[in-house]
Order: C-alpha cells, then sequence, then structure tokens
C-alpha cells in the first residue's frame, strides 16, 4: 500500500472516531507491542466503547483541523496513540486504561494532553475527570433532589385536615 493511501486511511478512520466522540487523549505508546497494543484495544472496545488509533500526529492533526477537537496540537509530539471515547461514561474509559497500565506495568506510557468540551486538559488535571460522575449518575441525582421536595408536597396535601379543637390546642 502506498504511502498516500495509508495516510488517507488513517485520516478517514480518524475522521470516522471523531464522529460522537465526547473526548479524545493520547497516550505515549514508545515500548509497547503490538500484541499489548491489541489487547488495550480491546479492552476498550469492550468495556467503554472507546477506540485506540496508532497514527502520526501529523495525520491526526490534519483531521482535527477546523474541528472542535484543534485543541489538541501541543500534545501531539513523540509516539502517539489516540483514545477516542464515544461514550459518555469517560470516567470509565480512563479507569480502564489506568487499570491496564497497571497490571502490565507499563509506567512509561501515560496518558498525554487531552480535549473535553472544547478544553485542553493536561495530564495533571485528569483527576478531575476521573472523579467526574457519569451522565447518568448526574440525572440520577437531580432526580433525587427534584423528588423529595415534590414528595413532601403531595404527603403535605394529602394529610388529613386538622380539627379546629386540635389547632388551638397547639397554638395555646
Amino acid at each position: 500500500m502506498s504511502s498516500l493511501r495509508r495516510a488517507l486511511l488513517v485520516a478517514g478512520k480518524t475522521k470516522i472516531n471523531l464522529e460522537n466522540c465526547h473526548f479524545i487523549t493520547g497516550i505515549n505508546y514508545n515500548g509497547l507491542s503490538v500484541k499489548q497494543l491489541q489487547e488495550l484495544r480491546g479492552i476498550l472496545r469492550e468495556h467503554t466503547n472507546t477506540k485506540l488509533l496508532v497514527a502520526k500526529n501529523t495525520l491526526v492533526y490534519k483531521a482535527l483541523e477546523g474541528t472542535k477537537w484543534e485543541s489538541l496540537k501541543p500534545c501531539m509530539k513523540g509516539m502517539n496513540a489516540w483514545i477516542f471515547v464515544q461514550s459518555e461514561d469517560i470516567p470509565a474509559a480512563l479507569k480502564t486504561f489506568v487499570n491496564f497500565q497497571k497490571e502490565k506495568k507499563l509506567f512509561d506510557n501515560n496518558l498525554g494532553g487531552a480535549v473535553f468540551e472544547e478544553k485542553l486538559y493536561a495530564p495533571q488535571d485528569y483527576k478531575v475527570i476521573e472523579t467526574m460522575p457519569s451522565r447518568s449518575d448526574v440525572y440520577n441525582m437531580m432526580l433525587g433532589s427534584l423528588h423529595w421536595p415534590a414528595l413532601d408536597l403531595v404527603n403535605t396535601l394529602q394529610a388529613p385536615p386538622a380539627s379546629e379543637n386540635e389547632t388551638v390546642a397547639s397554638v395555646s
């Protein structure tokens, strides 16, 4: 396969991975074997609807140009594999990678910068994202906070009316 054809294929894969993408990050894959990359790709896809793409930084940047992911450019240094999280459960995807990294003792293969909601995050900011609740958890918390006041109102409205003697006795 010619290098031009390969470059077009990578750019096309990157564009496809950007569809419905919620989060992009790079990992330093220097020293990872092909078997380890395939295993990581399978684990990410199976557990978190996440895609892993190994591609040259320039090709990925060309695909990101003019999109909301363009701010990832400063992170495009060294040998990177790109993680495209295509679900809203970003903390689970990050935890899956970190667990894989610990299990395989790959401490040189750290996450690089990331883009989430058009904002660039440095690796030290990942703790904020890792501890962030998923969208469904946020919805459950919101519904719970709306549920109790409404339930109290319904209970108050359904309570039997107090007789006048009880009201006078409680006031005096």
